[in-house]
């Protein structure tokens, strides 16, 4: 009891801390000369010309989750903003059968809506001017997916539709399940990115096995949705 009372107060509180004064992430997306289909593998060559970063530590506390470090990769073209996730598990938790029709969500009854089992996620925000409106993209291992738009919370528009696809691969033997999205451009904003644009992005994954809601930038809050936590997505050649 004693140590536990200790590890809150200097070890927990100042990892929150640290948390909360670290420099904004910065996720490059590599520019490519040519679109590609999904097969959720992640083997095309253009995906080793990128550098990843890490989904691993708790969104709520900042705590690393090592032993789920989930990589994320991200390529644009004319048309598309493709990203790709890389997730190692223990235990897949998702609905079964997937939703091939429709959303699933519920703004009222616990346990109907996609982002309570395993899922990855992207919250996307391209109005420089309004920081407060961004896109939020889900898939699951099953590739069942979801995607809304947020004007302005609570507001959000699940009626939304970006056209965005995904694909899955799950690897029981090595224990990983790997996605690819592929978000229409247009979807996102009236004017495409060039070189050197810069959006607003954070990146989650949860894993009910194992208890974990993990973040690129961790929000130091019990929601994903804190749009002042945001990292950075920068178009680069």
């Amino acid at each position: 009891m004693f140590y536990s009372v200790l590890r809150k107060i200097y070890f927990d509180n100042a990892r929150e801390l640290l948390a909360r004064s670290l420099p904004v992430p910065v996720l490059q997306t590599r520019r490519i000369s040519q679109d590609f289909e999904l097969d959720g593998r992640l083997e095309k060559p253009a995906w080793r010309t990128t550098a990843a970063v890490r989904i691993e530590q708790s969104s709520r506390s900042a705590c690393a989750r090592p032993e789920l470090s989930t990589h994320v990769r991200s390529l644009w073209s004319s048309k598309y903003l493709y990203l790709s996730y890389e997730c190692p598990f223990t235990k897949l938790t998702v609905f079964d059968p997937p939703l091939t029709t429709g959303k699933r969500y519920s703004v009222k009854e616990k346990g109907e809506s996609l982002w309570e089992r395993d899922v990855i996620e992207a919250f996307i925000g391209s109005d420089p001017g309004n920081h407060l409106r961004y896109a939020e993209f889900e898939v699951a291992p099953t590739n069942e997916r979801l995607d809304l738009l947020v004007p302005n919370l609570p507001q959000r528009d699940f009626q939304w539709n970006s056209g965005f696809e995904s694909a899955v691969s799950v690897n029981h033997k090595s224990k990983t399940w790997s996605c690819e999205l592929r978000i229409p451009l247009q979807s996102l904003s009236e004017i495409n990115p060039g070189l050197g644009t810069r959006w607003r992005l954070n990146l989650f994954r949860c894993d009910r096995a194992n208890n974990a809601s993990l973040a690129w930038h961790p929000t130091l809050s019990g929601t994903f949705h804190v749009p002042e936590r945001f990292g950075t997505l920068e178009f680069v050649e």
